[in-house]
């Protein structure tokens, strides 16, 4: 037919190099896939966040990935491999407790010796809180222009979004503390 036998080896060729280049994120998700099924470190539910910053609950798994849904609605669909190659932290893997800082300020008039015991009285309180493994904790932070920085750090069961406003209702807890005071 007049067609070089060499030059159609060569496409040949190039032609498998260039699949094998495009198969190859193809097969490393699939076998990252497999990895993370029977490891089972990430799992449908668990609320995690990548290192890139991509961070939601896990909506579905497949093949040759992850579908994140960030509280937003948005949706992210995140290689398998990038959970492997990746620092990647699950909040909720197995129920796992979680430590969570409610900061806020009181006036530079208060008695701070009295702050940490009303804190950690008034945190340990609300329903959600766990005395286990640490029960709350008030830590003096510094000084700001109006006032003295606190944090109050507890443990609670779930992630802090929109459906557990923990973080929201300790500090309503201290609010109602410090109205009840004066």
């Amino acid at each position: 037919m007049g067609i070089s036998l060499t030059s159609l080896a060569v496409l040949e060729g190039a032609v498998g190099v260039g699949l094998s280049f495009g198969l190859q994120k193809i097969a490393s998700n699939f076998i990252s896939g497999v990895i993370l099924l029977l490891e089972g470190q990430a799992t449908v539910g668990d609320y995690v966040e990548l290192d890139g910053g991509e961070a939601g609950a896990i909506v579905k798994t497949t093949a040759r990935s992850m579908i994140l849904e960030t509280y937003d609605g948005r949706w992210i669909v995140v290689p398998n491999e990038d959970f492997i190659t990746t620092r990647v932290v699950n909040y909720s893997d197995q129920g796992s407790a979680n430590r969570y800082e409610s900061d806020f300020s009181v006036s530079y008039d208060t008695d701070t010796n009295l702050v940490p015991a009303l804190v950690e009285a008034a945190v340990s309180k609300h329903p959600e809180v766990f005395n286990d493994p640490f029960p709350p904790d008030c830590e003096l932070r510094g000084f700001g222009e109006s006032g003295i920085n606190f944090a109050a750090k507890f443990w609670v069961n779930g992630i802090d979004d929109g459906k557990n406003k923990y973080t929201s209702d300790v500090l309503y807890h201290l609010e109602h503390v410090e109205r009840k005071r004066y």
